[in-house]
């Protein structure tokens, strides 16, 4: 087996051993809709959720977006089909092929510098009671308090 497809597994175990597995796995089910990271698959994005992040894109999307990475950030590793085109010999029609999968690098949106996310500049409205709830010792988070 390849060391960094490896590395990936060794944390979802870790995660696992250490209990983390039904948070990252619930917050994973809804993602936010509109980011590249929304259509990947449940465990890609568990992946993400392990490492801290709501949102995690490969470097040219990070461009795209008008963020760079930040030097000395260090990527996480999902897991990546690869394909090969095939032949069919009766046809002669290509077809793509699942080969197997690929360690591919993406990095955490805190990671990043640059333009601000569609996301950042959501206006929220203000909560009528939460002052009162603070008043009383009770927390109140909006999601992107956290």
């Amino acid at each position: 087996m390849k060391e960094k497809i490896k590395q990936v597994l060794d944390v979802i175990l870790e995660k696992f051993r250490t209990g983390e597995v039904p948070q990252a796995v619930a917050m994973s089910m809804f993602p936010i809709p509109d980011l590249p990271s929304s259509k990947w698959s449940l465990l890609n994005r568990t992946l993400m959720f392990f490492a801290g992040t709501q949102d995690a894109r490969g470097f040219r999307q990070w461009v795209q977006a008008g963020r760079k990475v930040r030097k000395g950030s260090k990527a996480l590793r999902i897991l990546v089909p690869s394909f090969k085109t095939v032949e069919n010999e009766e046809t002669g029609e290509e077809a793509q092929v699942l080969k197997g999968f690929v360690a591919g690098p993406v990095f955490r949106a805190e990671d990043t510098e640059g333009e601000p996310l569609d996301y950042e500049n959501v206006e929220l409205p203000e909560l009528p009671l939460r002052k009162r709830a603070e008043e009383w010792g009770l927390t109140t988070l909006y999601i992107t308090d956290q």
